[in-house]
């Protein structure tokens, strides 16, 4: 698709009809307490921009977008969001370079509604050397990511793909989603791996509007296999993971209070991990298979949020919940005023 659009921009007179650019950022500073007592000043995900487009013919207009993170706490800039160039038209969007990847787009777009201590997942978020096609028909709208890292050897290194039905009983719409990405991180603290991993993920979620009120709800499973995990091959204390499934369930409720300004945000996760692997017992011995192993895990994450527009751009928001573990509570409060 993206060669074909190529060709057919070579065949047009290149005159520019329109060029629409602006810039835009938003600075998010505050205080954040975690679970382990630690308090101080935090930046939460603060960034600043550059969109635009330019048309080039009738019914096809060139679209570009470059993004930076901004630690505002101490004014640096820690590494890029987005960086994209595409053409866009009654085909749909094609676009090159770092996007937001599908999977986040459409299933994210239902279940991550808290602003700091939400999660996806195995959606990830934006991703690198992306080849990316979008489009809408109706109440229908699609995505398909494909992962080209010249430094790897295969061409195709990931696969994202999304897709969103609305306009469900007026106010509701359901999302589904699928990853297949090579690398990630261990299955569990306690072991190891070898990154040789390769992971599938598929989602799918819901959500229905009542009044000023959405409610959604949604799933994920995730399935891990890494092909450099047996009982001879293990040099490192921990171990490492042949294979694990990690299975979620997402859940909450997203709204405004009347007339008040405010808005809240509450979800929670049901997180379940089956993990089977080795565990090298022998103090390194490369005479002496591993053990076998098998783990599991389950957590109950959660997050209430608030927040209330000041004008101008200002936000002020809050959030208070057990994002990652049971081990403890986690708060946040942080000015944000976007431009």
């Amino acid at each position: 698709m993206l060669a074909v659009s190529l060709l057919g921009v070579l065949l047009i007179p290149h005159t520019v009809v329109v060029a629409e650019t602006s810039w835009y950022g938003s600075i998010r500073t505050g205080i954040e307490s975690d679970d382990s007592n630690d308090t101080g000043v935090a930046d939460f995900a603060s960034r600043w921009g550059i969109q635009g487009s330019s048309e080039v013919s009738e019914g096809l207009t060139a679209v570009y977008r470059y993004e930076r993170s901004i630690d505002s706490s101490d004014a640096s800039e820690p590494d890029g969001r987005l960086s994209y160039v595409g053409l866009s038209g009654g085909f749909g969007t094609v676009t090159v370079g770092k996007v937001w990847g599908a999977a986040y787009n459409h299933f994210g777009g239902i279940v991550d509604q808290a602003l700091w201590f939400g999660s996806t997942g195995e959606t990830g978020d934006r991703f690198a050397d992306a080849v990316s096609y979008s489009v809408s028909v109706g109440n229908v709208s699609l995505q398909a990511d494909t992962i080209m890292d010249q430094s790897e050897d295969k061409t195709v290194d990931a696969f994202n793909f999304g897709a969103t039905l609305g306009g469900l009983m007026e106010t509701g719409s359901v999302a589904i989603a699928h990853r297949k990405h090579p690398d990630g991180p261990p299955a569990d603290e306690e072991f190891g791996s070898t990154g040789a991993t390769k992971i599938s993920s598929s989602f799918v979620a819901g959500n229905y509007g009542i009044g000023d009120m959405t409610v959604f709800l949604g799933y994920s499973q995730d399935s891990m296999k890494d092909t450099g995990c047996d009982d001879t091959t293990i040099d490192y204390d921990d171990g490492c993971v042949v294979k694990s499934k990690t299975k979620t369930t997402y859940a909450g409720v997203h709204g405004g209070v009347g007339d008040t300004g405010v808005n809240y945000v509450f979800t929670m996760r049901n997180e379940k991990m089956n993990a089977d692997g080795f565990v090298d017992t022998s103090d390194n011995d490369p005479d002496t298979p591993a053990d076998s192993t098998t783990d599991s895990s389950k957590k109950n994450p959660w997050t209430l949020g608030l927040s209330r527009g000041l004008g101008g751009g200002a936000t002020v928001n809050f959030e208070h919940g057990e994002p990652d573990s049971d081990d403890g509570s986690s708060t946040a409060i942080w000015l944000q005023v976007d431009f």
